[in-house]
């Protein structure tokens, strides 16, 4: 019983709706203000503003009526939105016009109060009069159920159909009658009135949506989620009491912006959108390739319209359609470039057509270039009529180097896609003669390649060297009638170590004749003394150079600058030493120096020698490398010296010569012995004159580690000099300890002690074998 109670009421509140708006819309005054009452009340003078307000509220008692139907019916959500919040993006295969919908605009009812001049007022609309000036106050109306307002003083207005602009007209006429003198009376729209709209077929939520009666169809099928994939755009239909009263066109609204031209939605209107007619897929070279939705009679003029044309690189004289016919594809070629520019022609198109515009294929075909020896070698705009000089003049012209005997016009090779081009020899000789009519100014044709050779190209370039004791010895250009003098001049001049009596020209002779395979060519040396000045030098002045001369200028083997010898550390004097000869032995040199200072440490000095470039050490020093892989010749080489033997036996094999850049470094006595290697504490020892054994000091290390290598144990002395362990048999020789010695002792690498205890076990078997034989001989 309850159930069926609620359904009554149901039934009772859709019929009140309905009726309502009928009487609203049958109210007399759609026209204008010659319907207006005459019975308006007149304002009394000097009324308070409580008295007023109090006067003019609003006395229709179906505005609370009103309020609770606009308060069940609020919408709460905006279908074009996601669940986050995000705009649905447009899909880049989706049809054209149909992001209309998914992101039309949709605000909330309550924000849209200022409408159009000719909104029709209807049932639900809330009029807010406003008054200052002479009387202050604002009070809201809502049009009731007759389409009437109801100020208490004024009596009640019929709104209901009048435009908003009219509207305003009648309330105004009303409220100046009442109000006083000075008043200014201003009339808004407040909440503006809900309608149901019915949005059927073809969307993605059919239903009934309530929405602002200033919405349109396109908010409404908006509210609905749009249109689906079937749904045509092209024919939008809004019914009205069972009859289509308008046909709405997306693609209309897109191009013009017509929107409709019947006015505003009413409630219970139905908004339709049935199945399209057809689609067609754009794609290519189109502005916006996509699928759009025609009309019945519209063909390929109308895609062109609607796509935004084809792009500039497209080939729009023959677009690719593809159609379906008895089950099969075909392929038609429609020619864009026509219909678009005459009225009269069209393709037609069905439903599922793909219409496809092609890249046309990249390449100047109006151009021709010149390489070569022109002034602007470049590409040029190939024009009617151009023959081969025109285009020579148009890149500046030829040049003084230009080879005018030749050049080539290679017929079509500017066109990369051909394989093959002719050849055309034409003679530039009267190229400046003014001569139109020369039969070598042949017309050009579109992609030709024109090339000019220069005279230079022709001729091998000629020089002439110079090497040896010159400022800037190397390669010369020669040009005509250059002397000796001149190349020595460009050169920079003699050094002051040249030997000027000795200077020797290499020349080819029979050049001329060779290249004609007369004569093979032969090398004649000539020998010339010059003076220093060679301003003066007559000799140098006459010798003429011929192509591919080569100067010797050979070093004066007496002249040499000073050089230096450096002694460092504990010498009496020390710095730097020119030598006196080039014999000069280390003995003289620590002379002239004054010897030594107190505690210096002879058997230390060492000698530092600058790799001097000696082609027998240096390929050794390539090959031999140390233990750490270095190699063993270096810029300034380690040399071991005995400074004692070379001062106490002079001019023996102990005092050698010493050479340019030579340094000798005398240390200061050094009274520790170091022990490194596989001991147990390795350190530095204070040397004792009566303990020269290696043993003793091993000991005060802590002795042997884990595994010495006995065998390999070696002294470095003070000299940079080293002695190895001399051994026999299990027996260990070691070399005897001086101050400043190194003592090392290596680690036994392994697989070595398998080795050691064989040759051990060998060396103890080889007596008692003796021993058996000698026994068995003498018995």
């Amino acid at each position: 019983m309850k159930g069926f109670k609620h359904f009554l009421l149901r039934i009772f509140t859709l019929t009140t709706l309905i009726f309502s708006s009928f009487v609203g819309y049958c109210q007399p005054g759609t026209g204008g203000l010659g319907n207006l009452p005459s019975n308006i009340p007149v304002a009394p003078v000097n009324m308070t503003k409580e008295q007023l307000n109090d006067r003019l509220k609003d006395e229709d008692p179906a505005k609370d009526l009103n309020a609770q139907l606009n308060k069940d019916l609020k919408l709460t959500k905006d279908t074009i939105l996601d669940e986050n919040g995000k705009r649905i993006p447009m899909s880049a295969r989706s049809t054209y016009g149909s992001n209309v919908f998914s992101t039309a605009a949709n605000p909330d009812i309550t924000e849209l109060s200022t409408p159009p001049l000719d909104y029709p007022i209807g049932v639900g609309d809330q009029i807010i009069v406003s008054g200052y000036s002479g009387a202050e106050f604002q009070t809201p109306y809502v049009v009731g159920t007759d389409g009437s307002i109801f100020p208490k003083e004024i009596g009640k207005i019929y709104v209901a159909g009048y435009t908003f602009d009219n509207m305003r007209k009648l309330v105004y006429s009303r409220f100046a009658s009442v109000t006083p003198i000075g008043t200014v009376i201003t009339i808004s729209l407040g909440q503006p009135r809900k309608i149901n709209v019915n949005v059927i077929n073809e969307v993605n939520n059919p239903g009934i949506y309530t929405v602002s009666a200033f919405a349109n169809a396109f908010t409404v099928i908006a509210k609905a989620g749009g249109v689906t994939n079937n749904g045509n755009l092209r024919s939008i239909q809004i019914k009205r009491n069972g009859r289509i009263i308008e046909e709405l066109d997306v693609y209309e609204y897109l191009q013009t912006g017509e929107s409709g031209n019947k006015g505003y939605l009413q409630n219970n209107d139905f908004v339709v959108i049935p199945f399209y007619e057809k689609k067609v897929l754009a794609t290519g070279q189109f502005k916006r390739p996509m699928y759009y939705q025609l009309k019945r009679n519209e063909g390929v003029k109308a895609l062109l319209k609607y796509s935004g044309g084809l792009n500039a690189d497209a080939i729009a004289s023959n677009l690719k359609v593809y159609t379906t016919k008895n089950e099969s594809q075909e392929q038609r070629d429609v020619n864009a470039t026509a219909i678009l520019r005459y009225t009269n022609q069209d393709a037609p198109l069905k439903d599922g057509d793909m219409v496809k515009a092609d890249l046309i294929k990249p390449g100047i075909i109006n151009k021709v270039e010149i390489v070569g020896e022109v002034k602007y070698p470049s590409i040029y705009e190939f024009r009617n009529g151009d023959r081969l000089f025109d285009i020579i003049n148009r890149a500046g012209g030829i040049t003084k180097n230009t080879y005018l005997k030749r050049a080539y016009i290679f017929r079509g090779a500017g066109d990369s896609t051909k394989l093959t081009s002719d050849k055309l020899e034409v003679d530039l000789s009267d190229i400046n003669s003014n001569i139109t009519a020369s039969l070598n100014n042949v017309l050009i044709l579109p992609n030709d390649r024109i090339m000019l050779f220069g005279s230079y190209e022709f001729t091998d370039r000629v020089y002439v060297e110079i090497f040896g004791e010159v400022r800037k010895p190397g390669r010369i250009n020669k040009y005509g009638g250059m002397t000796l003098q001149d190349l020595i001049y460009i050169t920079g001049g003699l050094k002051q170590s040249a030997e000027y009596g000795r200077l020797q020209i290499s020349s080819i002779v029979d050049v001329d004749s060779a290249k004609q395979g007369l004569k093979p060519t032969r090398t004649e040396v000539k020998e010339y003394s010059i003076s220093s000045n060679l301003e003066l030098d007559s000799i140098a002045a006459k010798v003429i150079l011929k192509p591919y001369d080569q100067v010797f200028v050979r070093k004066n083997p007496t002249f040499e600058f000073q050089q230096n010898i450096e002694l460092s550390g504990l010498i009496k004097y020390p710095g730097l030493y020119p030598r006196l000869s080039k014999y000069e032995k280390i003995s003289s040199f620590i002379s002239r120096a004054g010897f030594f200072k107190d505690n210096a440490d002879l058997n230390g000095a060492v000698l530092f020698r600058r790799n001097t470039g000696n082609l027998r050490e240096t390929a050794i020093g390539t090959n031999l490398k140390d233990s750490f892989g270095n190699p063993i010749i270096s810029a300034n080489d380690y040399v071991s010296i005995n400074l004692y033997k070379a001062l106490k036996y002079k001019d023996s094999k102990f005092d050698i010569v010493l050479q340019e850049g030579d340094k000798i470094f005398v240390p200061e006595i050094n009274p520790f012995v170091t022990v490194r290697g596989n001991v147990q504490a390795p350190l530095r020892i204070a040397f004792d004159k009566e303990h020269t054994g290696v043993r003793y000091y091993i000991d005060k290390s802590g002795g042997f580690g884990v595994k010495p290598w006995r065998s390999r144990i070696h002294v470095m002395y003070a000299d940079g000099t080293s002695r190895k362990t001399r051994n026999f048999l299990f027996f260990h020789f070691y070399p005897p300890v001086e101050q400043g010695s190194i003592v090392i002792i290596p680690v036994r690498p392994q697989g070595q002690e398998i080795s050691d205890i064989a040759k051990t076990t060998l060396t103890s078997l080889v007596p008692v074998i003796a021993t058996v034989l000698l026994l068995k001989y003498i018995n």
